[in-house]
């Protein structure tokens, strides 16, 4: 085995990630903000393919604004064959995970890899991840779901047991690699579950890692700026308006809201519409304007960071009408950051923490009444509400960047005290 040759003192952590949507540019960012800051012993290298750069052009700049050559992003400039068409595609798809994890940790030669997506890395984990050099793997866990079942849903049929099943033969082989050392959940829920499937692996429930922006505008602004006409409460929902975010089960709700509510509400639909919803979601809401007494404002663009906290701010409602939705919420997070209650869907982690936490509504979002009557409930009745202010703020404190990252580095043995290093020499060329 060659010997490692490195200027740096400390440890070598390399993130891994080839997904570019979601949460994964804001943690990477957040990391690397972290680094630059606070300049802990040891180097950070993010392998990222080309594209995820083109998506998050920022993350270069901010490198370059650290002025510190412990930090280092290694670009992947060939083809990645990420969910490809055709039978068998979470198998290819997880094979070109392994393909391009091995090469570059077996050219890095990192003390330590995180896997920013831990889901489609578990068969390569389980079978033949495995290197002559002692190099540690945790990940971030996002999807489990094979104890939703568990968490007040209904029972699950027999497809759904197969693929529970399915997901725990593999995670618990994935988990045995010997190179393994964290699971990272952010669902809190899952980690007793995880702990008896494989009791040597360390489960670590992780925070959201939500960033509370400070006010831009004032709520009385916002509402100006929206449009929201005055004497209407506001309901927003926010974030990528597709089918399985709920914006279409949302509007087929609101037909069947009364139309003396209706004078009363004000709905504001904020984010980006997916592409392949745009006809229909464009449809209802027209249909809506022509048959109903609501008032509804679509922003069809994203939504800049510095923004996103105003636009909770002056909302008195936040609307999470998932489908059937794996996985945590930053919505909810960001709503409960400024004490707004939400209605919401009453699937997996989702559903369990409005009704365990007393955030709102948790409701069966595909019934369209169902979420009608609730969000007419919300915005007449707020008093009525299963909403507790306090418990709110708590759960939004734990779920900050702070926490975040504290308990992600530490678990990983980063230290996450403010420490000085010397500025010291590049460290030689990377891959392509």
């Amino acid at each position: 085995m060659a010997p490692r040759s490195t200027p740096f003192e400390g440890p070598h952590l390399m993130l891994f990630d080839l997904y570019a949507g979601g949460h994964h540019g804001h943690h990477i960012e957040q990391i690397i903000k972290y680094w630059a800051r606070h300049k802990p012993p040891g180097r950070l290298s993010i392998v990222v393919p080309v594209s995820f750069l083109e998506k998050y052009p920022a993350l270069p700049a901010l490198v370059e604004a650290a002025e510190t050559e412990r930090i280092a992003l290694v670009p992947i400039r060939e083809r990645v064959r990420i969910d490809p068409p055709g039978p068998f595609r979470l198998v290819r798809n997880d094979r070109e995970h392994g393909r391009l994890l091995r090469k570059y940790v077996r050219t890095l030669r990192p003390d330590h890899c995180l896997l920013m997506y831990f889901d489609h890395v578990q068969l390569s984990l389980a079978f033949d991840l495995r290197f002559d050099f002692p190099v540690r793997f945790s990940g971030i866990y996002f999807r489990p779901t094979f104890h939703y079942h568990i968490l007040g849903g209904a029972s699950p049929d027999l497809k759904e047991k197969v693929r529970g099943f399915r997901k725990k033969v593999v995670l618990t082989a994935a988990l045995r690699n010997p190179h393994f050392l964290n699971l990272f959940c952010f669902d809190p829920f899952v980690v007793p579950h995880v702990r008896k499937l494989a009791p040597k692996a360390r489960a670590v429930a992780l925070p959201d890692g939500i960033e509370r922006t400070p006010p831009v505008r004032s709520p009385e602004g916002v509402r100006a700026a929206l449009g929201v006409e005055p004497g209407r409460t506001a309901a927003l929902m926010f974030g990528v308006l597709d089918e399985r975010k709920g914006v279409l089960a949302l509007l087929d709700a609101l037909a069947h809201v009364p139309d003396a509510d209706a004078a009363r509400i004000c709905i504001v639909l904020a984010g980006a519409v997916a592409e392949r919803e745009a006809a229909q979601v464009h449809g209802a809401i027209r249909r809506l304007r022509e048959r109903t007494r609501l008032q509804i404002v679509l922003r069809d663009a994203f939504v800049p960071e510095e923004e996103i906290q105003d636009l909770f701010r002056a909302s008195d409602l936040a609307l999470l009408p998932y489908v059937r939705h794996v996985g945590s919420s930053g919505v909810l997070v960001r709503a409960a950051a400024e004490r707004t209650p939400v209605v919401g869907s009453d699937y997996g982690i989702l559903g369990e923490h409005i009704r365990r936490r007393r955030l709102g509504l948790a409701v069966d979002t595909t019934d369209p009444k169902a979420l009608a009557e609730a969000l007419v409930l919300a915005l007449t009745r707020p008093d009525a509400l299963p909403f507790d202010e306090e418990e709110a703020g708590r759960f939004a404190r734990e779920n900050t960047i702070e926490r975040f990252l504290e308990t992600l580095l530490n678990s990983m043995d980063v230290p996450t005290a403010p420490r000085a290093t010397p500025r010291q020499t590049r460290h030689g060329d990377l891959p392509p």
